[in-house]
């Protein structure tokens, strides 16, 4: 850790010197932070992850070269003499002094702004589950990310949105892992947002998700484990990773938010371990992902596996102002309609089986994502990876915010689950009855009786016109 200094220090000299130096090398899109205390010699910034060794007493400026993008990207730090303010040395590197430097560093040069995105017009509205008798989906879902900023907590909420309300996942079988184990994130300027955090964007509705565990290689690794001892042959399991990524000798790993990060190994380790299953469905939006890939395939032990990726091994994913470009349009293609309620056309079922796949869904990703930078990857087993999918959709209702409170499931809870036995129980029995056939049957001669009515009508003007006779 920095140590603070008692006598004054050539911050303003720093300041200046640091916007020459991204001049000089035409850094327009650089955003540069200052931390006010004296790094000493020998200090390791990022230990495992960057190892970014202080070459003497400094003071660090952080050179965020592609503030849009998520960790890992190309960044760099100038250490500069605390008592004259030289610039002594730059060096090159991926990743940031630490992943709260919001709250240690200070921005004082700021050439890329990340602007907020609007708010939801036309939320969605679904029809609760327990209308429904069919049976619940046979799905499990692990969503991570690790040192959360906003975009990758916006994503993680989708993603469990859709899976609770349009796909029937039980939210028993949904474990969320993010950031310190709380809905906490850090602001796109790396400021931890004072709980409570407020809203999701898409609607402008309270957070629905629940964070069960915190976003570490350790907490990863065991829900892996623990979902393996529930799952059986015919079951599923979908896997989103989001938040960071980086690359260390040539191997991806994905970023904790404390402790180890995750290697391809250690997740390849974890899916081996998993029994057969039926379907494994992948989506990874962090930086470098694309390592990924071939270790997950060649791990799975199910029957059908695909692996979506925003990038390759080698490149940066993109960011956004609330959500990221490559998870927000496999999201989108997934849930049918975009995250303020808006459908989106030509939609993602390209097959027109009411269904979307997950190489339906890669496609869309693909043709949809707006990051400049993404460069989609994908790959399945040749057996049935492309054509694993959530299972049929409820379609959605999209009306505007006021409206929505008139229906009372939005205000309600869900009944118990023993409530909706007997109601399911009371259904079937009236069915068998001569209860609902009544009411049917009034209502088609209450139609009959209109129709006969109009039918009258018009031939009775018909028949008071006049014949033409030329």
């Amino acid at each position: 850790m920095p140590i603070k200094h008692s006598a004054a220090l050539p911050l303003n000299i720093i300041r200046q010197r640091a916007r020459i130096r991204v001049a000089s090398y035409a850094g327009t899109a650089t955003n540069l932070y200052v931390h006010d205390g004296i790094y000493r010699r020998g200090e390791v910034l990022q230990p495992k992850r960057g190892d970014i060794v202080v070459p003497r007493d400094s003071i660090i400026v952080f050179a965020d070269d592609e503030p849009t993008k998520n960790w890992g990207h190309r960044c760099r730090y100038l250490f500069h003499d605390p008592k004259t303010g030289e610039l002594i040395q730059e060096l090159p590197a991926l990743l940031p002094p630490t992943f709260d430097f919001g709250a240690r560093f200070e921005l004082f040069h700021q050439a890329s702004i990340v602007s907020a995105a609007s708010r939801a017009q036309y939320p969605l509205l679904y029809l609760p589950p327990w209308l429904y008798l069919e049976n619940a989906s046979s799905w499990y879902a692990i969503l991570y990310s690790g040192a959360s900023m906003n975009r990758h907590v916006n994503d993680i909420e989708f993603l469990y949105r859709i899976l609770v309300n349009l796909y029937r996942v039980p939210a028993a079988n949904i474990t969320v892992l993010s950031f310190d184990g709380t809905l906490d994130y850090n602001d796109a300027s790396w400021q931890k947002v004072p709980p409570p955090v407020g809203n999701w964007p898409g609607d402008n509705t309270p957070y629905q998700m629940k964070i069960n565990g915190s976003g570490t290689k350790e907490e990863l690794l065991a829900a892996i484990a623990a979902v393996g001892e529930k799952m059986g042959p015919q079951d599923n399991l979908f896997l989103h990773t989001n938040n960071h990524g980086n690359t260390v000798n040539g191997v991806s790993t994905l970023i904790s938010y404390s402790g180890d990060d995750t290697t391809q190994s250690d997740l390849a380790d974890a899916i081996k371990a998993l029994p057969k299953f039926a379907s494994f469905m992948v989506m990874m939006e962090q930086c470098f992902s694309g390592g990924f890939i071939q270790p997950i395939i060649n791990a799975s032990p199910a029957s059908c596996t695909s692996v979506a990726t925003a990038v390759d091994a080698n490149t940066s994913s993109d960011g956004g102002p609330q959500y990221d470009p490559f998870a927000l349009a496999w999201i989108t293609a997934m849930a049918w309609a975009n995250p303020d309620g808006s459908s989106i056309s030509p939609d993602a079922d390209t097959n027109v089986d009411d269904r979307v796949s997950a190489g339906e869904a890669f496609v869309y990703a693909k043709a949809n994502d707006t990051g400049p930078d993404d460069n989609p990857q994908y790959a399945d087993n040749a057996a049935c990876g492309g054509a694993a999918n959530f299972g049929g959709v409820r379609r959605p209702i999209f009306i505007p915010p006021l409206y929505r409170y008139l229906f009372p499931w939005q205000i309600l809870p869900d009944p118990p689950p023993e409530q909706v036995e007997k109601f399911a129980i009371q259904l079937a029995k009236q069915l068998k009855s001569r209860s609902f056939r009544q009411v049917i049957a009034e209502s088609i001669e209450d139609e009959r009786n209109s129709l006969t009515k109009v039918m009258r009508t018009a031939l009775s003007k018909g028949k008071a016109r006049k014949p033409l006779h030329r």
